[in-house]
């Protein structure tokens, strides 16, 4: 698909004005996008700007966290299950689980927090009830799939509103971005605008059920990561 065509695509997504969301929850966003532009993939090749483009939706002005990558191997200095057991809580689904944010500013209702440790190149997920490490990250693997995964990036910006129950859409800005930087992505981490979601649970038989330790950053901060954008619409 050429970069003109995509153009065409989002510029009549636009006029179509408001949409009916087809999926509750903060997933919908992406789905009606992925729905409206006849997308199976979230990301797609554009040819003329180079290869293959992520796909982000994000709605405008609210200040919602956007997930970068997922990334978990060979990290966790503890057992996944005692981490969770010893600090996660139950759930609606009646779950021991522990899904909740972690940044470098302040440990949060567990008692995680993280630290970047720039001479030993790595992020640590520590507890304050710990006195060992949770997990460590390496800043050279994490930025670089960083920059594989997000090299360039599609972002789409919808106005949203609600009828009480259901949610709408109005898809209406759309910029290309590239060029990001390792250093800026770990700086972010400094600046307490990169954070990490922690997403797992026990299953009825005792294992582990882990989505994948993601990365996310603030909406507000995605367009710091690159050093060129270009708005589409």
């Amino acid at each position: 698909m050429q970069l003109k065509e995509i153009i065409t695509k989002l510029e009549n997504l636009r006029d179509k004005g408001f949409i009916k969301t087809t999926r509750k929850g903060p997933t919908g966003i992406g789905h009606l996008l992925e729905t409206e532009l006849g997308l199976s993939e979230t990301n797609i090749a554009i040819p003329d700007i180079g290869g293959r483009v992520e796909i982000k939706a994000t709605r405008r002005n609210v200040n919602s966290l956007i997930t970068l990558f997922t990334f978990n191997r060979a990290v966790w200095k503890f057992k996944q299950k005692d981490i969770i057991e010893r600090y996660g809580y139950r759930d609606e689904q009646g779950r021991q689980a522990l899904y909740n944010i972690v940044n470098t500013k302040t440990p949060n209702t567990q008692g995680f927090f993280l630290i970047v440790e720039p001479t030993k190149h790595l992020v640590i997920l520590r507890n304050k009830y710990e006195s060992e490490n949770i997990a460590e990250w390496s800043t050279y693997v994490i930025a670089g799939k960083f920059m594989t995964k997000l090299d360039r990036l599609l972002l789409i910006i919808a106005d949203s509103k609600t009828d009480g129950t259901t949610e709408w859409f109005n898809y209406n800005e759309a910029h290309i971005l590239e060029n990001p930087t390792p250093e800026q992505f770990l700086l972010t981490f400094d600046k307490n605008e990169l954070m990490i979601d922690l997403r797992m649970h026990l299953k009825e038989n005792g294992g582990v059920r882990n989505h994948g330790t993601a990365f996310r950053i603030s909406e507000k901060h995605l367009m710091d990561l690159y050093t060129r954008s270009k708005r589409l619409i």
